[in-house]
């Protein structure tokens, strides 16, 4: 039986995170004694049953990091639920232990990666410096475009060695970053300046799994606050909504059926660096061929990328071929330079004339232009079954709802790379 000081009215926020969907991830927050993906009041009951001897032990019961699993920890995870002032331990996106004290209010990002999902989540206010590389970067970056602000912001130095004296003068609670900053550089910082260096950005370029971006809001809103705690909720009830729209249209295409994929990276004007796993190639119904590769003899990346040779793509012959494609100045390769080449005549996706661009990475993944990928791959592999589907204003929409600017889509179409469109 739980006692009943431990019975608490929960924040609206808590209340729309006891009513989400469970994802393919645990949330690495010490608290969370009964390893889901959120902290509830479900984690007080258990804990309750280790301390009782009716459960076992977990990673993240010990709330309050002290050592011990205790009813001290009981009060500690009623105070994260309430959105309390309380020291948070968890485990970030680089797998760092780091504990710090919230809800923050002054903050810096070391590089896109870390900013994104601060905007998204709307704590853009609490952003109090920039890493020096995201102030020199052109005009053509989404994050600029919707809060072009952002540039007056003040440096803390290089995004793979961040300041320490900048760090200290900002008098910041946290500095949120990528893994652009090497993690020895990082727990320096924590220990020299007396301020947690936070790894945020999602990996995995995925939305419900491990690291990936439903997992980051969550901690997000964890570290900044109540009112960032219920917009995360929010945004991951769209992006579970908006997904669920395209699954449900394909839901009647046996999986053998999917068009075979290959999606390029960034930087290589012969297609031959491609990813492992991105999430939008599969939610939109399509087959990443690179999944086959194992991972002994194709090591990836930090970032999860893979070089691969010529033969190897004209091997696997894919359907459809996408062009990471987020600048116009940065394309590498072009659609119709890949429709030429004389290597790739037989592949199928150059006899059908199925090479598109699309926005893939730039200085990370960014889960908000992920998810306008969804539709967009979605009416790509089928265009039959999505006819009717606007992308251009869908994706207008979505961008909308997380950079609070209109038409974003439209300027991305005119300035940011080589997409497809259907106007």
């Amino acid at each position: 039986m739980i006692k009943t000081k431990y019975l608490v009215i929960f924040t609206s926020c808590i209340l729309a995170i006891m009513s989400a969907n469970a994802y393919d991830f645990t949330l690495s927050v010490y608290g969370n004694a009964n390893m889901d993906d959120v902290i509830d009041e479900a984690d007080i009951e258990y804990l309750q049953g280790i301390i009782d001897g009716d459960y076992e032990e977990t990673k993240f019961a010990d709330a309050n990091y002290d050592g011990l699993i205790d009813e001290d920890d009981l009060d500690h995870i009623v105070s994260i639920n309430s959105g309390e002032e309380v020291t948070l331990t968890l485990i970030d996106n680089r797998g760092v232990t780091v504990s710090l004290d919230v809800p923050v209010n002054r903050v810096a990002a070391s590089f896109l990666g870390a900013l994104r999902p601060v905007v998204h989540v709307g704590a853009i206010d609490k952003i109090v410096g920039m890493g020096s590389k995201f102030k020199t970067m052109p005009n053509n970056v989404v994050e600029l475009q919707a809060h072009p602000e952002l540039k007056e912001l003040p440096g803390i130095g290089s995004t793979a060695e961040p300041s320490q004296e900048a760090i200290v003068s900002l008098d910041l609670d946290a500095v949120l970053g990528t893994g652009h900053t090497d993690k020895d550089i990082s727990q320096a910082i924590g220990q020299n300046t007396g301020t947690p260096f936070v790894y945020v950005n999602p990996v995995g370029d995925s939305f419900k799994t491990e690291e990936g971006a439903f997992e980051t809001w969550r901690i997000l809103g964890l570290i900044l606050g109540n009112e960032e705690r219920e917009n995360a909720e929010e945004l991951i009830s769209y992006c579970d909504e908006k997904i669920g729209e395209i699954e449900e249209v394909i839901s009647d295409v046996p999986e053998e059926e999917w068009p075979k994929v290959y999606l390029s990276s960034c930087c290589n004007p012969d297609l031959t660096s491609t990813s492992k796993f991105y999430e939008p190639i599969n939610i939109a119904g399509g087959i990443n061929v690179a999944e086959s590769l194992g991972p002994d003899d194709w090591p990836t990346d930090w970032w999860g990328h893979v070089e691969v040779s010529k033969e190897q793509i004209i091997d696997w012959s894919p359907d459809v071929i996408l062009i990471n494609s987020n600048s116009k100045e940065n394309n590498y390769v072009t659609v119709n330079e890949i429709l030429s080449d004389p290597a790739y005549q037989t592949v199928n996706a150059v006899k059908n004339e199925r090479v598109y661009g699309t926005k893939g990475w730039y200085g990370g993944w960014d889960p908000v232009t992920g998810l306008c990928e969804c539709l967009y791959m979605a009416k790509l592999f089928y265009p039959d079954k999505f006819e009717d589907l606007d992308v251009e204003k869908e994706c207008n929409a979505i961008l909308e709802e997380f950079y609070d600017t209109p038409q974003l889509y439209d300027w991305m179409l005119e300035n940011c790379g080589e997409y497809y469109t259907w106007k």
